[in-house]
């Protein structure tokens, strides 16, 4: 969320808007925040009927109250994708767009970040971070993991597959039989995504999960070796980011969808 984020979704929306979209799915998962402005300029553009999406409180007890712009409803159904790395302004938005909007979150528990901060610079180039307020969601929850309700729980709480984080593995010397690493069990992870069946996900590398390794070398085309050297970590890799950018292997997303097919 940074200066020209609200000016930038309103135009992106009104494309959209324009192709006669059924629904909308927003995604900030992962999005650790930014500016209060900015996404107090994207809850004017979605909660509808000026009601309020944020309340900040300063330290003695004095609470602002922002309201939504908006009046009419956006005639399709909205939801919100979130995980435990959506902090701060993407808290805002999901808290006023399930509080204030009636629209669902999907996803898992937010990181719960409830405090407003400014930034101080100086001439030598150093900057001073102050907490200024904390932020209260439209009912008057404070969310921070620090003292308030730990995060935002989500409507529809959606498990990420063990894959979702997993790093591929780029090895210093080949991956092979009976090795036992982080590393092989993140291959592992991989390949049972890819659907090549290590038979198990431990970090052990057994038989089975050099048969798997020799199956997907050779839907590659390069040498059935069984161990994963330099060429095949490279080539797992890439098939692995193509894997993660297909939305059908999104879970969550998925979820989000046939839930807006629903409404």
């Amino acid at each position: 969320f940074s200066e020209n984020t609200a000016e930038d979704f309103a135009k992106e929306l009104k494309k959209l808007e324009e192709q006669g979209i059924n629904g909308l799915i927003i995604d900030v998962r992962g999005n650790p925040g930014g500016l209060l402005q900015s996404v107090l300029e994207i809850c004017d553009q979605l909660v509808p009927g000026k009601k309020r999406v944020l309340m900040t409180e300063d330290k003695s007890g004095n609470r602002t109250e922002y309201h939504s712009k908006l009046e009419t409803k956006k005639p399709y159904p909205i939801t919100v994708l979130i995980d435990k790395g959506s902090a701060s302004a993407s808290e805002i938005l999901a808290a006023a767009l399930k509080e204030s909007g009636g629209y669902p979150l999907v996803g898992e528990t937010t990181f719960g970040k409830g405090t407003v901060q400014t930034t101080k610079s100086f001439d030598d180039g150093s900057n001073l971070k102050l907490t200024i307020a904390k932020w209260l969601t439209p009912e008057g929850n404070w969310i921070d993991q620090h003292g308030g309700t730990k995060g935002i729980k989500p409507d529809v709480p959606v498990k990420k597959p063990a894959y979702a984080n997993v790093l591929p593995p780029q090895p210093d010397a080949p991956l092979k039989k009976d090795d036992n690493s982080t590393e092989v069990k993140n291959m592992q992870l991989i390949l049972d995504a890819l659907g090549y069946h290590p038979g198990r996900t431990d970090g052990y590398f057994d038989g089975s999960t050099e048969q798997a390794v020799k199956s997907f070398q050779k839907k590659e085309g390069i040498p059935e070796t069984g161990q994963l050297d330099e060429v095949s970590s490279e080539k797992l890799r890439q098939a692995f980011i193509n894997f993660l950018r297909d939305p059908k292997n999104d879970v969550t997303l998925q979820v989000a969808v046939e839930l807006l097919k629903k409404k």
